[in-house]
């Protein structure tokens, strides 16, 4: 799929604050025989990142030339969530590029169905390659996961590229249900100890029997006592 984002040349002024009010969002785009600060439209800029992952190819129109990119990094308002800069990454065309691609799951595990809990161990996969065979993302069908079994990255059938994310590395994984079990010991040699079925409520060890106090420091009248 193609995207597109027109952006144009920024210089020392307005400032970033003055081009956010203005609803453009500053950013700088980089790397093959270029190192460009830019800003782009705000609102088509947030359309863009709704559609697209951290790995798909953007198209960027600047000065009427078109530059294929990859997102970098984005920076957003701690308070508001909204994006104030953006780096794009332009490689250069003969040489392979390296990109972490989001995972995405298929189906509904029959493990899950079992009762089973599934688990997300790893989001993305780290590869390499020409950025016409870099995937947007990678699908993975979990709908014959059972309980025990998991999706390892060296399972993953990739054309084009290389991966570099450890091939034993696990994706997703279906695991057992947690079972809450009561540990309660009984202390011997002590009367009122918990015992197991006792009263003792499930999951909560019993109450250490408490320290016997120490002997209280003697007053100063009763030391002059003690010496008469």
């Amino acid at each position: 799929m193609d995207y597109t984002i027109k952006a144009e040349p920024r210089g020392s002024k307005p400032n970033p604050r003055m081009l956010r009010r203005q609803g453009r969002i500053p950013g700088v785009l980089y790397g093959h025989e270029i190192n460009q600060p830019i800003a782009v439209n705000a609102k088509e800029l947030e359309r863009l990142l709704a559609r697209i992952t951290r790995s798909s190819r953007i198209t960027v129109e600047l000065d009427g030339k078109k530059l294929p990119a990859f997102i970098k990094e984005i920076q957003y308002d701690p308070l508001t969530d909204r994006v104030i800069h953006i780096d794009l990454y332009h490689p250069a065309p003969d040489r392979p590029v390296t990109v972490e691609v989001p995972i995405r799951l298929r189906g509904e595990a029959k493990g899950r169905k079992e009762g089973g809990v599934l688990q997300v161990l790893r989001d993305v996969v780290k590869v390499q390659g020409a950025m016409e065979q870099i995937p947007e993302v990678i699908e993975i069908d979990v709908t014959e996961l059972g309980i025990g079994q998991a999706v390892h990255v060296n399972e993953l059938k990739l054309e084009g590229v290389r991966v570099l994310t450890p091939g034993e590395a696990t994706l997703v994984t279906v695991v057992a249900p947690r079972k809450e079990e009561a540990v309660v010991a009984a202390v011997p040699g002590v009367e009122g100890a918990a015992v197991p079925g006792a009263g003792a409520a499930p999951g909560v060890a019993p109450a250490a029997p408490a320290a016997p106090a120490a002997p209280a420091e003697p007053s100063e009248k009763g030391k002059e006592k003690a010496k008469k």
